[in-house]
C-alpha cells in the first residue's frame, strides 16, 4: 500500500504496477486513495472502518474528480469521514440510494446537471426521455414512450441488457440514426454516473454503435430546389415550418442554429445574426450577414409571431420560431420529421416534395455547393458554414488571425441569394465569379 502525498501531477502520471491495480494512498487525508486499474482507469476510494470491516467508498473517476477543489476528492473524503466519526456509514447510504434511484431518476439528474451546458441540450433531453426513462420533465409518464423504456428500473439493478433493450427498440422501427445518436447519448449519462460514483461500472464500455451509416452526400440540383421551393407553399405545414427550411437554404446554417433564432441574435437593419458560443456547434461566436432574401423572411415571421402573441394575449416571445406553447423554441428535429411526413412512394420510388429524399442538413450542402459552382472560395464557403477545419485550423487561426472574413462572407451569401431567387423564378444561369467583368 504505497503512501505518497497525492498531487496532480502525480495523479497524472499515475500507472499500475507489474499489469495490477494499483492503489495509493494519500498522506494528507487518511483514507484517500487513488486507485489505478490494469487498463489505467483512476478511481477514488475513502477507505475506513477496522480491518476486519473494511469498507471501501467510491467518490468518483479522475479526472472527472479533481483531486483538489470544493468538489474535489480530499473536500469528499472528509465529508465522508465526518459521516462516519458521528456514526454512519456512507457505503451503506450509497447502497440505499442506488436501490431507491431508477433510470428514469439517473436520465433527470444528467439532463439537469450536465446535459444542459451542452448546444444540443434539448435533442439529448428529448431523445433520452422518449426512449430510455419514458418519462417527461416533471416526472409523469409519456403518452407515447418507446417500446424500450427502462425507466423503472433500479440502478442497482441496471444491467447493459436494459441497455440494449432500449436501443434495439430504437432502431427495430427504422430510425438508425436515431439509434445512434441514442447510444451516444447513453454512453455519455453511464460514464457521467460513473465518474460521480452513482454507478460501479461502465455499463456501455465494449458495446459498439448499433448501426454502420454512411455520411450523406445529398446534394439538391438546381432544378430540385425549384421543384420542392415551389411545392413547399403547399405542403401540410405550419407556415412558420416553411420559413425555416427556406432560412436553412438561404443562409447554409444548420438548422437547429437556424430553429433556435433569438431576437437579440438580430440586427436586421445592418442585416446580421450573430450566433452566440453556447449555440455554435464549435464553440465560436458566428456572425452570419444576411442577404435582402432572409431578412424578408425573418421579418415576415416576426410579423406573424407577434400578431400572434397579441392574439394570445401574452407577450411577445424571444424566439422567431418558438414552439407550441411559445415557451422554447422549435426543434430541429420537428423541422426534420415536418420534412419526413410529406414523403410519398409512387411507384415504388421515394419523393418529399416532388424530389428524391433529403433532409434539412442536405440544404446545407446543397448551398455550400452552389456557392462553390458559382466560383466562391472554398475558404471562404468554409467561415460561411463555420466550419472547424477554416476557423481553427492551426494555431496562427486560433490565436493571431483576427480578421472575420465579414465582406467575403456577406458577398458569397448575397451572391448565393440572387442565384437562388433565380433558381426559384426558373432564370439566372449560373455565371462563375472568374467571368464576371473581366477585361
Amino acid at each position: 500500500m504505497p503512501q505518497i502525498e497525492l498531487t496532480d501531477k502525480f495523479c497524472q502520471s499515475a500507472k499500475a504496477t507489474s499489469g495490477r491495480k494499483a492503489d495509493y494512498f494519500d498522506t494528507l487525508v487518511t483514507g484517500l486513495v487513488l486507485r489505478v486499474s490494469a487498463g489505467g482507469t483512476k478511481s477514488w476510494y475513502l477507505v475506513y472502518g477496522p480491518p476486519a470491516k473494511r469498507q471501501w467508498l467510491k467518490l468518483g473517476c479522475y479526472p472527472e474528480i479533481p483531486l483538489g477543489g470544493d468538489r474535489g476528492a480530499r473536500k469528499r473524503a472528509r465529508d465522508a469521514r465526518a459521516k462516519v466519526g458521528d456514526g454512519g456509514d456512507p457505503v451503506a447510504d450509497k447502497r440505499s440510494v442506488a436501490a431507491s434511484q431508477t433510470v428514469a431518476d439517473l436520465v433527470d439528474n444528467y439532463v439537469k446537471r450536465h446535459a444542459s451546458t451542452r448546444r444540443s441540450s434539448g435533442e439529448i433531453a428529448r431523445r433520452l426521455r422518449k426512449n430510455v426513462s419514458g418519462r417527461d420533465a416533471d416526472g409523469k409518464k409519456l403518452e407515447e414512450p418507446s417500446a424500450g423504456c427502462i425507466g423503472d428500473v433500479k440502478l442497482s439493478d441496471l444491467h447493459r441488457r436494459d441497455i440494449t433493450k432500449a436501443i434495439d427498440a430504437v432502431k427495430d422501427r427504422g430510425a438508425h440514426v436515431e439509434a445512434n445518436r441514442l447510444f451516444e447519448d447513453v454512453r455519455a449519462m453511464i460514464r457521467w454516473a460513473r465518474s460521480r460514483g452513482d454507478l460501479e461500472q461502465n455499463l456501455v464500455e465494449g458495446m459498439r454503435k448499433p448501426t454502420e451509416t454512411a455520411e450523406r452526400d445529398r446534394v439538391l440540383s438546381a432544378e430540385e430546389i425549384r421543384t420542392m421551393w415551389g411545392a413547399l407553399a403547399d405542403a401540410a405545414m405550419r407556415e412558420s415550418t416553411r420559413r425555416a427550411v427556406r432560412l436553412c437554404l438561404v443562409t447554409a446554417q444548420r438548422v437547429g442554429e437556424v430553429c433556435g433564432i433569438t431576437v437579440d441574435e438580430l440586427d436586421l437593419d445592418a442585416a446580421l445574426w450573430t450566433i452566440p458560443p453556447m449555440r455554435s456547434k464549435n464553440k465560436r461566436e458566428h456572425a452570419v450577414p444576411l442577404s435582402s432574401f432572409a431578412v424578408k423572411i425573418i421579418r415576415d415571421q416576426l410579423t406573424d409571431v407577434k400578431a400572434l402573441a397579441e392574439r394570445k394575449g401574452r407577450a411577445m416571445p424571444p424566439f422567431v420560431f418558438p414552439g407550441p406553447g411559445a415557451r422554447e423554441p422549435v426543434t430541429g428535429a420537428a423541422i426534420a420529421k415536418a420534412i419526413k411526413r410529406e414523403e410519398v412512394m409512387k411507384r415504388e420510388a421515394a419523393t418529399i416534395l416532388g424530389v428524391m429524399p433529403w433532409t434539412p442538413h442536405d440544404l446545407r450542402r446543397s448551398a455550400a455547393t452552389h456557392m462553390e459552382e458559382l466560383g466562391i472560395s472554398p475558404f471562404i464557403i468554409g467561415h460561411v458554414l463555420n466550419h472547424v477545419s477554416a476557423t481553427k485550423a492551426s494555431i496562427t487561426s486560433r490565436v493571431y488571425a483576427r480578421y472575420d472574413y465579414m465582406s467575403e462572407k456577406r458577398e458569397a451569401l448575397d451572391l448565393w441569394a440572387d442565384r437562388l431567387v433565380g433558381i426559384v423564378s426558373g432564370g439566372a444561369e449560373i455565371v462563375p465569379l472568374g467571368s464576371m467583368g473581366g477585361a
